[in-house]
């Protein structure tokens, strides 16, 4: 190779380590569409702030819709992988790694907080072992669950017998054997069509889903008013990419993410909730409250379900009882 040929290709590498040097762009995967609420109300405007806090050096390009692989169950894996940098994703569906967090979604176990968020994030150096994997950015709860029917009116204990409805973690699935159904474990991608072809009766969630993942399409009833779980969701960051940051960069994405982020997350998961359930109903959806005798019913089926979780975790060498009490003010 002749010098100036040499000179040249020095330059062309001298000039693609600079492009590298000057602009990280980080890759943040999530399993919703582009019109999901989290998508417009936390994931872009992220972007946005990380971008201008660091004059473009570093940036996040968001891919919705499953873009660096499908469905929800797996985005955890995709984080620790490293196919994305950052993901949105379920603590649920990966339960094992999660069970002293997921603690949090069991009707009772968080007294005495304004809400699961404010109770994670006032203790959260507690979990530092289960995400030992990931740097934590957020961490938030759903607005508590409600039972979506796709034929069956459910008023009372006794309307679940027997009845299939799905669940997105281990600690729902409890709740829901405890009030005499059968548990069906799924992600919420495959709800919609086995709502619609029977394969289960009902879904325990939050209503934010009647319009994200249009379960208002196939779902005749809604029922309310009993103790029921909630659901947490996570944004978590590959370690490698968290440790490529410079000191500065990371200080500032600490600024940006965290607990304040998390209580934004809840925020919108909680005004999605209401106001799908709000538009549903003026569509001609049913909701059912229960009544209070009906309600205590529901509540008592599920009350020893916080006690015996904490005691079998225990049983298994994780700090159950220590994460339970600082779950209560």
């Amino acid at each position: 190779m002749s010098i100036f040929m040499k000179t040249l290709a020095g330059a062309a590498a001298l000039a693609t380590f600079a492009v590298t040097a000057q602009a990280d762009e980080l890759k943040l995967a999530h399993f919703a569409s582009p019109k999901y609420h989290l998508h417009n109300e936390m994931f872009l405007p992220l972007a946005e702030q990380i971008s201008a806090a660091t004059g473009g050096e570093t940036t996040i390009r968001v891919y919705p819709g499953g873009e660096l692989g499908a469905g929800p169950v797996k985005q955890y894996d995709r984080a620790i992988d490293g196919v994305a940098d950052i993901v949105y994703a379920l603590p649920g569906y990966t339960a094992s790694q999660f069970k002293q967090t997921l603690m949090a979604e069991l009707p009772g176990m968080v007294t005495g907080f304004d809400t699961p968020t404010q109770a994670v994030w006032e203790n959260i150096d507690m979990l530092d072992k289960e995400f030992r994997r990931t740097k934590l950015l957020g961490l938030w709860n759903s607005q508590e669950a409600a039972l979506l029917m796709a034929e069956k009116p459910v008023n009372s204990l006794s309307d679940l017998a027997g009845l299939k409805i799905r669940v997105p973690s281990k600690n729902t699935g409890r709740v829901i054997e405890a009030w005499g159904a059968t548990p069906v474990s799924m992600p919420i991608t495959q709800v919609y069509t086995s709502m619609e072809t029977g394969v289960i009766d009902g879904v325990l969630v939050d209503t934010s889903v009647l319009h994200s993942f249009k379960l208002g399409e196939v779902t005749k009833y809604v029922t309310t008013g009993m103790n029921a779980t909630n659901s947490m969701f996570m944004l978590v960051m590959n370690r490698d990419s968290w440790n490529d940051l410079d000191a500065d960069t990371q200080a500032k994405l600490e600024g940006m993410t965290g607990a304040a982020m998390s209580e934004g997350g809840r925020v919108t998961m909680d005004n999605a909730a209401t106001k799908a359930l709000a538009a549903w109903k003026d569509a001609g959806g049913e909701v059912i409250t229960l009544s209070a005798d009906a309600a205590a019913e529901f509540n008592s089926a599920s009350s020893v379900l916080a006690g015996e979780v904490t005691a079998e975790l225990e049983a298994d060498g994780i700090n159950a009882a220590a994460w339970s009490a600082a779950l209560k003010k």
